[in-house]
């Protein structure tokens, strides 16, 4: 495929700027040929909304989000677009309804929304993923970070003082900004005027280490008892650059917030420029409230009803071989491995595949992981700790869309595969799915278990069998923090996140993100464990195997439905099977089949 540039995007250093460079061929192909253009006034602002998240020229009213390559975290972004163009819905009801039609139906249908529009100040309840952190019994507990090195784009400088104002209201908006900590009691402290901006000037032949000297300082210096919880460093560089480093301690951040607060930080900015007093976007649901509803949620009912499946989750599974048995599995011992797809793999991947089975991306990635796993230890049985975004249905009125805070949610599955599914990529594909769907609220209700409700899984951690794989799909963060305005965001940051003192949570983490068009995958693993060249081998295996799952469900006449897209059907993939084979299919298969027949 061929795009007209009037000229190629040159990088600082005067190579080419791939990231920079358009996406060809936007326009997904429908191969029934059918577009159902927006009827009503909701349609068309939400198919707007998706067209811009997706990256896509338009999209129909019976488009399914998800097989146009949407995932999790898009769907929140998706969400709170909504929000602000005065249509009304939640996350979980976008995973309820797919398609743009169906959506539309639900969002007249919300409750009002719990929000406090001021700032939030007072005891706030320990999260299960906070609590976790606790556990793990960190060293140096400041010096957990996440953090992003912006360009400065656009034309013009950024002006320091308008810069603190804006940094100034950002503190004040996020509540969870201003956390504190001290022991295991967590509280928010009120808005108080606190400069955490630092200018650095990088120039001559000491630029490289003064610029890493301050990042140092940055990432080392957040103090959790007193504040504050974030740093930034403007630095402006000899050439006339300049960037913005943004370091977060871990307790008040988590992926999705970032998205939230460099809008934020992008409009505050521009006003405090003008001037102009300012204004930011309105609060959704604070996120104390939703620590509060959280305890609650942990003593229902409803909750010790998933007791059970979250015991047979922690049943041990294969363990990992290991080159080096006994060795030390700390930060300062961990290596990396790069894996990954290419751009056109990785197109097909997030919008021709998931069509076949009625996946999701995610879906096909820990199909691949566990082939790949199973293969390694020589057993169908592997247990892989997961992390999801954590911003799940809690009940009507909560909606966190806008809400900035560590939401994360760490949940273990175990994924069993069949003895024909290393040969048939299909079987294993619906397999997982399946044990996929068959987790209850997406992982949230284990966390409460497990740290809130005091019940028989709130063991000791050293007698929790936990994991010794960790997964997080990141999702597509080419369409992230920055995008559109002043600050551009390329998946870098500058200085050490963590304390090299910490220890790891897994043995083996594999982290995948799509950024540039392509599917990134870092596969972490500590050096006094495993030689490079055993990961390495691994990690080629994967992409093999996710390449061919990728290719499978691409191929003509490849697809199939299992239980779980047909929830109140109640049949065994057996009796969905033989309805399958009673059936004749009109020429498109069984896509004319209703979501919820």
């Amino acid at each position: 495929m061929f795009v007209e540039l009037a000229a190629l995007p040159i990088s600082s250093n005067g190579k080419l700027d791939r990231a920079a460079l358009p996406a060809p061929g936007p326009e997904r192909p429908r191969p029934d040929g059918r577009f159902t253009a927006p009827r009503t006034p909701t349609e068309q602002i939400l198919a707007e909304i998706w067209a811009e998240v997706l990256g896509l020229e338009a999209v129909g009213v019976d488009d399914n989000f998800f097989e146009l390559g949407g995932d999790s975290i898009m769907s929140i972004q998706a969400v709170a677009q909504a929000r602000r163009a005065g249509v009304q819905i939640t996350a979980a009801q976008l995973f309820e309804r797919q398609t743009v039609a169906g959506l539309a139906v639900l969002a007249a249908e919300r409750a009002p929304i719990e929000a406090e529009q001021g700032p939030v100040v007072g005891a706030v309840p320990l999260t299960p993923i906070q609590w976790s952190f606790l556990e793990r019994g960190f060293p140096e507990p400041h010096h957990y970070n996440q953090s992003v090195l912006l360009e400065v784009t656009g034309g013009g400088r950024l002006g320091p003082a308008a810069l603190r104002a804006a940094f100034g209201a950002v503190l004040d908006h996020h509540d969870a900004l201003r956390l504190r900590l001290t022991g295991t009691t967590l509280r928010c402290a009120a808005p108080e005027p606190a400069d955490v901006v630092s200018v650095v000037a990088l120039a001559g032949e000491d630029a490289d280490a003064a610029a890493e000297a301050a990042a140092l300082r940055a990432q080392t210096g957040l103090d959790l008892e007193s504040g504050p919880l974030l740093r930034a460093v403007l630095f402006d560089h000899d050439d006339g650059r300049q960037s913005l480093l943004i370091v977060i301690h871990h307790l008040a951040v988590d992926g999705v917030s970032w998205r939230i607060l460099l809008e934020d930080l992008e409009s505050a900015y521009a006003q405090a420029e003008r001037g102009s007093a300012i204004r930011l976007t309105a609060k959704t649901t604070s996120f104390r409230r939703w620590s509060q509803r959280l305890t609650e949620l942990a003593a229902s009912d409803e909750l010790a009803a998933e007791a059970g499946h979250w015991r047979a989750a922690e049943t041990p599974a294969a363990r990992l071989p290991l080159d080096h048995p006994g060795g030390d599995n700390g930060m300062a011992s961990a290596r990396t491995v790069a894996g990954g797809l290419t751009a056109s793999r990785t197109a097909r991947l997030l919008r021709d595949a998931p069509a076949a089975y009625r996946t999701r991306t995610d879906d096909l990635l820990l199909t691949a992981l566990a082939l790949a796993l199973a293969e390694w230890t020589g057993e169908r049985s592997v247990a892989v700790e997961l992390e999801g975004h954590g911003r799940e249905d809690v009940g009507p009125g909560f909606d966190v869309s806008r809400t900035v805070g560590w939401f994360t949610t760490l949940y273990p599955v175990v994924f069993t595969l069949g003895a024909e599914d290393a040969a048939d990529p299909g079987a294993a594909l619906m397999r997982i799915k399946e044990q996929l769907r068959q987790v209850p609220r997406r992982g949230l209700g284990y966390g409460l278990l497990r740290h809130l409700a005091g019940g028989d899984l709130a063991r000791e951690p050293a007698e929790r069998p936990r994991p010794e794989v960790g997964f997080n799909y990141l999702g597509q963060v080419d369409r992230s923090p920055g995008e559109g305005g002043r600050l551009r965001w390329n998946g870098a940051t500058l200085g050490p996140d963590r304390a090299a003192s910490g220890p790891r949570a897994h043995v083996l983490e594999l982290d995948g993100r799509v950024t540039g068009g392509r599917l990134e995958l870092t596969w972490t693993y500590s050096g006094a464990l495993h030689e490079p060249a055993t990961i390495g081998r691994l990690a080629r295996r994967y992409d093999e195997l996710l390449g061919l799952l990728v290719e499978h469900c691409c191929a003509p006449g490849a697809g199939g439905y299992t239980p779980s897209d047909f929830p109140l059907a109640g049949l065994d993939q057996a009796a969905l099977d033989l309805i399958q084979q009673q059936l004749e299919p009109p020429a498109g298969g069984l896509a004319d089949v209703p979501e919820r027949s």
